[in-house]
């Protein structure tokens, strides 16, 4: 029983860490705002047709499936 215990709270511990690193990874809509405030304000963002959360220049790829960032974010 403790095995089972043991076994299942290191795979939650080894889940945790691995979403931990992608989202360390990968800009937040919060991240873009930011960002966009800092920028001029004429500078387009696209977001990735797949995972919107993500953000950048037209162009750029998405961290999590490579995809280009083509969808505009409004602003």
């Amino acid at each position: 029983m403790k095995n089972i215990i043991l076994s299942a709270v290191m795979i939650l511990l080894l889940t945790a860490c691995k979403k931990n690193e992608e989202a360390s990874t990968v800009k937040t809509e919060t991240d873009a705002v930011s960002e966009s405030a800092n920028k001029d304000s004429a500078e387009q963002l696209y977001s990735c047709p797949m995972h919107p959360e993500v953000t950048g220049k037209k162009g750029e790829k998405c961290p999590k499936c490579e995809m280009d960032l083509t969808e505009p974010v409004d602003q």
